[in-house]
């Protein structure tokens, strides 16, 4: 009997990650008060290797493994891509401050060349194009998100005024005594702080000031 109860409790451990795990990440509103500039146009486009490759699927938001390492996917709690539900934050974000964000709409099966012709001719004072290489949650016990983004920045002609690389590596949250923890609190809050980091920065938010 207690072997059997010993192999009932490790498979309820081995696959107790295998259950379908949902994070939302739809409606984070985001601080973006230092944003003057009065109508924007924004693309934002899913390049990660594990969505381009088809191993994910648009909703794909990171892994959560098992103590043996098994990888467990985790999606959107909307059901919605990823890219769907960032580019909702920031558009509803910026227009709590009486900003007009106009978004074009992207799939993963598109080029960088052809939605970046595509922002570029719509008529918005600033053009934001945000191209993700990387964009994941992934750990054992501990969480970590790992994330690879190029960010574009292009005044009303068309004109590249700014371009940076911003990657990284940021421990979120979970121990090895307790497991993940409450990941779908802190998960959500991590990529709410990474978009306002990235828009606060002093070289990137100068460029919207007016």
């Amino acid at each position: 009997m207690k072997k059997a109860g010993l192999v009932v409790f490790s498979c309820i451990l081995l696959t107790s990650c295998a259950v379908g795990r949902k994070v939302k990440y739809n409606d984070l509103k985001l601080d973006l008060f230092d944003i003057k500039t009065k109508n924007i146009d924004l693309a934002l486009l899913d390049h990660r290797e594990a969505v381009i490759d088809g191993s994910r699927k648009p909703d794909f938001v990171g892994y959560m493994r098992s103590n043996v390492g098994i990888a467990y996917p985790i999606g959107t709690e909307s059901k919605n891509s990823l890219i769907l539900d960032l580019t909702n934050n920031i558009v509803n974000s910026l227009d709590r401050y009486d900003i007009k964000v106009n978004s074009l709409s992207t799939k993963w099966q598109e080029d960088e060349k052809t939605i970046k012709s595509q922002l570029l001719s719509l008529q918005g004072d600033k053009k934001v194009l945000l191209v993700f290489d990387q964009l994941n949650t992934d750990g054992y016990m501990i969480q970590f998100l790992y994330y690879k983004i190029n960010l574009y920045i292009y005044d009303k002609d068309g004109t590249l005024l700014k371009y940076k690389s911003i990657d990284g590596k940021e421990k979120l949250g979970g121990n090895v005594a307790f497991g993940a923890g409450s990941y779908k609190t802190y998960m959500p809050e991590a990529m709410k702080k990474l978009f306002e980091g990235m828009f606060k920065d002093k070289e990137i938010a100068e460029l919207f000031m007016k």
